[in-house]
């Protein structure tokens, strides 16, 4: 029988599958996390998480509220930078219940809770208000809790109360909108 050669990089050292965990950091519980698959890959001292199929994750504020609740089709967590990469089909939605849409979305986990660019994309993204306005471009940064967004190239359609009455909805273009 002939030996097979199999690349040690190309093997996981860790799948699991139908995943559901909380993480913590500095003993806090932070995130919660579900995946139908979750594979760990680790070379030369380097290691990334794989989620190939779909993944639900929360992140915790202190008192255990959900700040940002995140859905992608896939998704890799490079864990020396602290950076996750979601691709396909991200849907994201804040505490404010602000819904951001996009194909590929970076979060820094480690960036500083006010850090302007902890959350970003350069692909289209369309982020839409609980009120229904909304607002595209091609692609936004934000800070950890997603309430201090800019956004590039962005154009769409918001409500401007102009009594106290009536609502009037107004069409927005610009190089770059940045969301209160």
């Amino acid at each position: 029988m002939p030996l097979v050669s199999v690349d040690a990089k190309a093997i996981p050292m860790m799948h699991t599958v139908d995943v559901s965990t909380l993480v913590s950091d500095s003993g806090i519980v932070r995130y919660h996390i579900e995946a139908k698959i979750w594979d760990i890959y680790s070379t030369d001292g380097n290691s990334y998480w794989y989620f190939p199929e779909k993944i639900h994750a929360e992140q915790f504020d202190s008192l255990f509220q959900v700040e940002v609740n995140i859905v992608a089709d896939t998704a890799y967590y490079f864990d020396r930078k602290g950076l996750w990469r979601g691709v396909g089909n991200v849907v994201v939605k804040n505490a404010e219940g602000k819904t951001f849409e996009t194909d590929e979305l970076f979060w820094n986990s480690n960036a500083t809770p006010n850090d302007g660019n902890a959350f970003y994309t350069f692909q289209k993204v369309k982020i839409t208000n609980p009120d229904g306005s909304f607002i595209m471009g091609n692609g936004f940064r934000a800070n950890q809790t997603l309430t201090s967004i800019f956004v590039f190239m962005g154009k769409g359609a918001i409500n401007v109360e102009e009594s106290a009455d009536s609502l009037q909805q107004n069409t927005v273009r610009s190089d770059s909108v940045n969301l209160p």
